[in-house]
Order: structure tokens, then C-alpha cells, then sequence
């Protein structure tokens, strides 16, 4: 038997130091980052000079923007609601024409209809 092996015939097991960091001291991510980070980077550091105006300005875009769809919204309920009104008027005016203008008709059918023509 070996220095190497232990009394069970396996050899002994072995411990390894590997370092978080590499040469200078630097993570190897932050030497070689990922093209997503790289992007990031370059736009974060674009964005650096956000200022109050600027924030004003986009802030008074966006309640602009929300106020015109909210006015969409408003109109397309009006004409929604004006269509359905409309629409329950023809209804009732059309059960209406027909109570007042099947007597005739309705008795030349069943006239028909007991002839057998």
C-alpha cells in the first residue's frame, strides 16, 4: 500500500485554493464583461445627466398623453352608448310597426293557410 491510498485501497482525498479574484485583483466578469453589461454601462453613464427641467418635461409629455387617451376612451364610450340607444330605439319602434300593421296581412294568411293554398 501506497503513501497515496488509505487502508481501503482509495487514494486520500485532495483540497484545491482557487482564488475569487484573478491577477490584478480583478473578477474576471469585471475584465471581460458581457456585451449586455457593456451596454448597460455605456447607456448608464449617457443617462448621468438627467436634470430637474428634463424630468419636468418628460412628466408634462406623459400627463398629456394620458389625458388624450382618456378623452379617447371618453368619446368612444359616448358613441358606444348613443349606438345602443340608437339601436334599442329601432327596436321598439320596429315591435311597435309590426303590432299596429299585421291585421291584414295576418288574416289574408290565415285565409290562405285554411283554403290549403
Amino acid at each position: 500500500m501506497s503513501d497515496d491510498e488509505t487502508s481501503a485501497g482509495r487514494s486520500k482525498p485532495l483540497a484545491f485554493e482557487v482564488a475569487a479574484v484573478g491577477e490584478g485583483g480583478e473578477s474576471l466578469i469585471k475584465r471581460h464583461p458581457p456585451k449586455k453589461f457593456q451596454k448597460l454601462e455605456e447607456q448608464q453613464s449617457s443617462d448621468t445627466n438627467i436634470t430637474q427641467e428634463l424630468l419636468e418635461e418628460k412628466q408634462a409629455i406623459a400627463e398629456r398623453r394620458r389625458k388624450q387617451i382618456l378623452s379617447q376612451r371618453v368619446k368612444s364610450a359616448k358613441n358606444t352608448s348613443a349606438r345602443s340607444e340608437q339601436a334599442r330605439a329601432r327596436v321598439a319602434e320596429s315591435k311597435e310597426v309590426d303590432q299596429n300593421d299585421d291585421g291584414p296581412i295576418e288574416s289574408a294568411k290565415l285565409i290562405s293557410h285554411d283554403n290549403g293554398i
